[in-house]
């Protein structure tokens, strides 16, 4: 989906920062990629929180893939 739709997740030693869409495209190369699944983008952000607090400092990009039957686009244009 859109990068619009999606959220920056960044730590910096206690601090989180989240930064909502859209983005333009990144100069620097995917490290790695997570799928997860989750009801809302707040409960995406939040998970990415933890996971950041187990990780350490760095940034996650959090976006939105169309799954096929679930009305993720049609959801999507309501965003």
């Amino acid at each position: 989906m859109p990068s619009a739709l999606g959220a920056r997740v960044r730590r910096i030693g206690e601090k989180m920062v989240v930064t909502d869409g859209p983005f333009i495209e990144s100069r620097e190369v995917v490290g790695g990629f997570a799928l997860l699944q989750a009801n809302s983008k707040a409960e995406a952000i939040e998970l990415t929180k933890q996971f950041l607090r187990v990780a350490g400092d760095g940034e996650c990009e959090l976006r939105q893939l169309y799954e096929a039957g679930t009305g993720g686009a049609e959801n999507a244009a309501k965003a």
